[in-house]
């Protein structure tokens, strides 16, 4: 009985302890922020351009 006593309060110290740590991450600069920015846009526009370019070329309507 004397051991659960000792490790219960332990446990309520350490579990919150860990758990603030494990939480805390660095946050991106901003080159890290600009790169992925950057990547996402140039993969939307490839799937745009290959979305375009699977339409083929519209008929001249001046005609």
């Amino acid at each position: 009985m004397r051991g659960r006593r000792v490790f219960l309060p332990a446990l309520s110290f350490v579990l919150p302890l860990a758990l603030s740590i494990a939480a805390c991450k660095r946050e991106p600069d901003f080159d890290e922020r600009y790169d992925a920015a950057n990547t996402k846009v140039r993969q939307t526009a490839q799937e745009i351009d290959a979305r375009i370019a699977g339409t083929g070329t519209p008929p001249d309507e001046t005609r």
